[in-house]
């Protein structure tokens, strides 16, 4: 089947694009001397979760423990959650999951801590745990001054062994240029880098200072002060990558087919693909919510449901009813979200329809 043949909207992964992104950031990765650990929130696929791996990843990262049973599911045995895991049934069903694959956690505070104590335990386990640090996103995270106390009350407890700490620098998205982008990753790196040498007496095994992100993953260097980066969108990348300087167009591996449905006036056609599509994402600089992969002076200025308000005001594009178009989404992991499937293509062919299996698993 080729691609115009596909019905829309659709979710679709360029194949040679995709894997040009996994190499990149993996050497990125090798170059500084650190593991990766990619986020597959991304695209919650275990087949591009694999790639991953192929291309050199020592492990995966997941945002939730439907994520990471999945991921166990395919076969995948070496997960972070980088989340916080509180309430009973999430407890036992985090510990089960530790019974048939290596699994760290993350925590940020003694009471969350005693909690997997409690449910590790129970079940013979011994659970590794990652201290959560906040350097600046002011999201979840201890004071970089109070993670030492916490590491403490984790090594001490029963079911836990303490495996180092983690961070992510997601202010980096308030950036305003790419010496921005490069400060927030040495700061991130300075800070992390002290506390790895200050609990390393209390972990059991390697130690691991976690942190990175799509956007600075080209700023580590060897002996930076971590261990491993956890990038994400990379794999893909979307618009809003593009305006924070860590990707080209070309380099955008994931749009979302869509048909022009109606030419109302020249200038403007509306798209079969709307916010249950596109996400409502807005890009961190860019106008709109998506531009064209065939011209990103083209953009989605409007969203509807179903519908998607494309300006052509800007660009050479001239559609017509029942044209085919590709959108560069603004944000991929929202996107890859909202799809049962992706069709996967390679040179304007359909190679493979891989299932989206981790879609929805958000508990």
């Amino acid at each position: 089947m080729l691609l115009s043949d596909v019905e829309t909207p659709a979710l679709i992964c360029d194949l040679d694009r995709l894997t040009a992104n996994l190499g990149r950031v993996a050497g990125f990765a090798r170059n500084a001397d650190l593991e990766l650990r990619p986020h597959t929130k991304t695209h919650k696929t275990p087949e591009i979760a694999k790639l991953q791996l192929e291309h050199g990843a020592s492990g995966i990262t997941v945002a939730k423990i439907g994520e990471a049973e999945v991921m166990a599911d395919a076969g995948i045995d070496d997960i972070f959650i980088a989340h916080h895991i509180v309430g009973a049934d999430k407890v036992e069903r985090l510990a089960k999951l530790a019974e048939r694959a290596k699994v760290a956690v993350g925590v940020d505070s003694s009471e969350a801590a005693a909690a997997l104590s409690m449910g590790s335990a129970q079940h013979g386990l011994r659970l590794r745990v990652l201290i959560e640090v906040d350097t600046g996103l002011r999201r979840c995270g201890v004071r970089p001054e109070d993670a030492p106390d916490l590491a403490r009350a984790v090594s001490s407890l029963p079911g836990l062994a303490l495996g180092g700490v983690f961070t992510y620098p997601g202010h980096v998205y308030d950036a305003r240029n790419e010496n921005e982008v490069a400060g927030i990753a040495a700061y991130e790196c300075r800070i992390m880098g002290e506390l790895g040498g200050k609990i390393a007496p209390l972990v059991e095994g390697p130690l691991r200072v976690s942190g990175g992100s799509t956007p600075t993953a080209p700023s580590y260097h060897p002996e930076c002060g971590l261990t491993e980066i956890r990038p994400g969108t990379y794999v893909f990348n979307d618009r809003t990558q593009i305006d924070m300087w860590a990707a080209r167009p070309a380099e955008c591996a994931l749009t979302v087919l869509s048909t022009v449905v109606s030419a109302p006036e020249s200038g403007r056609v509306i798209l079969d693909a709307g916010g249950k599509s596109l996400a409502a994402d807005v890009a961190r600089r860019s106008s709109g919510h998506g531009m064209l992969k065939e011209d990103g002076a083209a953009v989605i200025v409007k969203l509807n449901e179903e519908h998607g308000f494309l300006d052509l005001s800007q660009s050479e594009l001239r559609l017509r009813l029942a044209d085919k178009v590709e959108v560069i989404p603004n944000h991929a992991c929202a996107v890859a979200n909202l799809f049962d499937e992706m069709t996967v293509v390679k040179d304007g062919e359909v190679v493979d329809t891989w299932q989206i299996a981790a879609r929805g698993k958000v508990q």
